[in-house]
């Protein structure tokens, strides 16, 4: 005698996707607030700074142009650069690693005597908790070891910061300070960031990036908790499939 399969809808069963590699999502440094200065790479002096003596290196977006001129962003002449980025997340998710890669600069516009030198670069990380309070995933200070200007003159330290913090991101503000430190002598000089920098000095073809903060992140099963709580699609979703 023939079949007959019951007319009841099939109930869905929810899973989460573990085999999703996630999303690199990338958020640039773009700074409209500050003065501009410019930079001349061929003349200035660059540093990479290393982590364990290894040059550090990660998935970035890249482009070859052969210009000598760059644009810092600085907060005025004889003042340390100090600014605080923030991100609005869109959905929750885990965050599973945190990168910065970024420019910092000093020019020293005027010199008549003493040393002058990116001293530290400081990089501060939190999510924004309202009244709950903040919460801080990483307090870095680093030192580019940069050497000392006795003249007029320039110079960046390339800086490539990663933390595997595996953090859950919620629906809150994630904020991110960039403190470039100094030590000056007599005259004038101004600090800040590259927000489109290069790798190489020389005026030839060389590739190009923008400062960037780069995160792996995945989004969370809480981002469907209103779809799954939904009337309408309540009495779709059961623990397997019915027939």
């Amino acid at each position: 005698m023939p079949y007959h399969v019951s007319e009841r809808p099939a109930l869905i069963k929810p899973v989460y996707d573990v085999s999703n590699y996630g999303e690199d999502a990338i958020l640039p440094l773009n700074c409209l607030s500050g003065s501009t200065v410019t930079l001349t790479p061929s003349t200035a002096t660059f540093v990479q700074v290393e982590e364990d003596s290894k040059i550090p290196i990660d998935e970035v977006n890249m482009f070859i142009m052969d210009s000598d001129k760059m644009a810092g962003i600085s907060a005025g002449d004889d003042t340390d650069y100090d600014e605080t980025f923030q991100w609005e997340p869109d959905m929750s998710a885990q965050a599973y690693q945190i990168t910065l890669n970024f420019a910092s600069f000093m020019k020293v516009s005027a010199y008549t005597s003493g040393n002058f030198a990116i001293s530290s670069v400081q990089i501060i990380c939190k999510q924004i908790g309202g009244g709950e309070g903040d919460v801080t995933y990483f307090n870095k200070t680093i030192n580019p070891g940069m050497a000392n200007m006795t003249g007029t003159a320039e110079q960046v330290a390339i800086i490539n910061f990663s933390t595997n913090v595996s953090a859950k991101v919620f629906d809150k503000p994630l904020t991110f300070q960039i403190k470039v430190n100094t030590s000056s002598g007599s005259g004038t000089y101004q600090c800040g960031i590259v927000p489109l920098f290069c790798y190489l000095g020389p005026a030839v073809p060389k590739t190009w990036t923008t400062s960037s903060i780069l995160m792996h992140i995945h989004a969370d099963l809480a981002h469907a908790f209103p779809i799954f709580r939904d009337e309408d699609n309540m009495n779709m979703i059961d623990t397997g499939i019915g027939i």
